[in-house]
């Protein structure tokens, strides 16, 4: 495996020896993202993190009601980097607690065989959020017993991430918000839901059947060659599937369920989401039939409309703490068991290869 920025941890056992050995190892990542948030929430939402704190702990019954092993877990990370439960708690929760003020900007495809011209079935995006969390960031390989394994990229501290699992499916997230969430399941539980899926109706239900705390936007594939996208609210889901072979999706709502019914904050925050949502359709569109890795990777690199293109760049002119960046670019290899993430914008960073099965 070559050598990434982002460190690498297999864990095993019980869900709380499984926290313990993740706390332990990444305390100092943990710790940043608890500054880097604590910064975020007072400076653009007026919240301390003593108050973040209370508004998580409403969270806590449902996230017991839907997977109870995940506190287990956050208990046991907390023990192992010597912090409190609650402050791993309100990491988990930290999309809830931005609803209004900021949201990530990402954009992301998924590709079956059919069209990627090589066989193989491609899940793809860009995390665009703020460059200082490049520091929180860790892969992780996660066995379970009696359920798939994962290998995924999360911000340390979070049980949940992007990545692939052993039951063939790989899990891309485009961040939604309508501005208003509700007690209910986190959306970063929500992709620990999916990833412990086994097949891509598993993957819809651990969205459809909990009471959702906010919104979110979930594109799912399979080593079977499927591709389906589940976009959610809390007031209500879509699902869509990839009969043309592929599915894409940036930060504003289009399911016709979804568009009648909430208030899309999304399109505000983030007006350039129309553009990479035309702009990544229009590079499918182009090469449809012919697309590898390559191609994926040189997707994730488009600049047309810099800075605030699929591959994003800091814009000067935007508050400082609201810069936006493409941290990391993300290729899924749902046929082979292989994630590849760069180590910074997919124009200037290699990508390194973590397999399911090394």
């Amino acid at each position: 495996m070559e050598k990434s920025r982002f460190p690498y941890l297999e864990l095993t056992g019980s869900p709380r020896e499984r926290g313990r050995q993740y706390g332990a190892a990444c305390r100092p990542r943990i710790q940043s993202s608890i500054t880097n948030y604590e910064g975020m929430f007072e400076a653009f939402s007026g919240i301390s993190w003593k108050k973040a704190r209370k508004t998580a702990a409403g969270f806590i019954g449902p996230i017991r009601d839907y997977c109870p092993k995940v506190l287990e877990e956050m208990e046991g990370i907390a023990e192992g980097a010597g912090l409190d439960f609650e402050d791993i708690l309100t990491l988990n929760a930290r999309s809830e607690i931005v609803l209004a003020s900021q949201t990530d900007g990402c954009t992301s495809f998924g590709l079956a065989p059919r069209v990627s011209g090589d066989g193989k079935t491609y899940v793809s995006q860009n995390w665009d959020w703020i460059r200082s969390q490049e520091d929180s960031l860790v892969v992780i390989r996660l066995e379970q017993e009696d359920e798939p394994t994962i290998l995924m990229i999360a911000e340390a501290g979070m049980v949940g991430g992007k990545g692939i699992n052993s039951a063939g499916l790989g899990l891309a997230l485009n961040a939604l918000t309508t501005g208003r969430g509700r007690i209910g399941v986190p959306v970063h539980v929500l992709l620990r839901g999916i990833l412990d899926s086994r097949t891509l109706s598993d993957a819809v239900q651990a969205v459809a059947v909990p009471e959702r705390a906010s919104s979110g936007n979930f594109l799912v594939g399979s080593s079977e060659g499927e591709i389906i996208d589940i976009e959610s609210a809390p007031e209500d889901y879509w699902v869509f599937y990839g009969e043309k072979g592929w599915l894409t999706h940036t930060n504003h709502f289009f399911a016709p369920n979804l568009v009648s019914r909430v208030e899309d904050r999304g399109k505000t925050l983030l007006p350039d989401t129309f553009q990479r949502l035309g702009r990544i359709n229009v590079l499918i569109g182009e090469r449809e039939g012919s697309i590898g890795y390559d191609c994926c990777r040189e997707f994730l690199a488009d600049h047309r409309n810099h800075p605030d293109s699929i591959c994003r760049h800091e814009d000067p002119r935007d508050p400082e703490g609201k810069q936006m960046a493409s941290v990391y670019g993300m290729i899924l290899d749902l046929t082979e068991g292989t994630v590849w993430f760069s180590d910074s914008n997919p124009c200037e960073s290699d990508f390194r290869p973590f397999r399911l099965n090394s």
